[in-house]
């Protein structure tokens, strides 16, 4: 008749145990709990400019990685101030337009992480070319016809980027000393030998900077 020895039994049970869990079971028969992955939220937040993570250091440094070049943006802002030709005279007036602003990179994550990804550090692809902002300054001389505002805008062209991120950190965290985002990220950078220069003119009354 068939024995069945101590060691058998304990065999047995470790690979029931083994299939019946997403866990591993040592060399002992014991489970082995991996440390639960971060979200993609904390491993964001604890990029160098974020907020910080609850349980995890701060990251030495994160990269956009796994690069896909989108077609590039144009976004225009205002430059100074609206000035007005609104109070009933049936001339137009001679202005100055214009003044300056700075322009820069915009970080999106393509998913609902619930906080601000605008100042996230985030090396790697055309942020290492361009840089990361670009200061625009330029005025001129406009005639506003009766009944009109005008302002300056600029647009300036901004390379799209979408990839996951990269985070490397100094000290292991959950295990590991590298993670990588499930979720991509956006990133619009600005050109600064593309920008264009333009008056919006629009009616009195209205929002003189809405430019959409």
């Amino acid at each position: 008749m068939f024995a069945v020895t101590p060691v058998f039994v304990l065999s047995l049970l470790s690979s029931a145990l083994a299939l019946s869990t997403r866990y591993p079971i040592d060399a002992n028969g014991s489970l082995v709990v991996r440390d639960a992955a971060p979200s993609d939220a904390d491993l964001l937040k604890s990029c160098p400019g974020g907020p910080g993570a609850s349980g995890l250091k701060r990251a030495d440094k994160c990269t956009l990685i796994n690069v896909v070049q989108n077609a590039n943006t144009r976004d225009f802002v205002v430059l100074g101030d609206p000035q007005l030709n609104c109070g009933g005279a049936s001339d137009e007036i001679t202005v100055q337009l214009g003044g300056q602003t700075t322009i820069s990179e915009s970080t999106t994550v393509n998913a609902e992480l619930g906080f601000n990804t605008g100042g996230l550090n985030i090396g790697g692809g055309a942020s290492q070319e361009n840089g990361k902002s670009e200061t625009v300054s330029r005025t001129i001389t406009y005639s506003i016809p009766p009944g009109r505002q005008a302002v300056y805008v600029a647009g300036t062209a901004q390379r799209s980027e979408t990839g996951n991120v990269q985070v490397n950190y100094g000290s292991k965290q959950a295990g590991h000393f590298v993670w990588f985002t499930g979720s991509t990220i956006t990133r619009l950078t600005p050109i600064p030998e593309d920008i264009v220069f333009d008056v919006h003119e629009s009616a009195c009354g209205t929002d003189p900077r809405k430019l959409s």
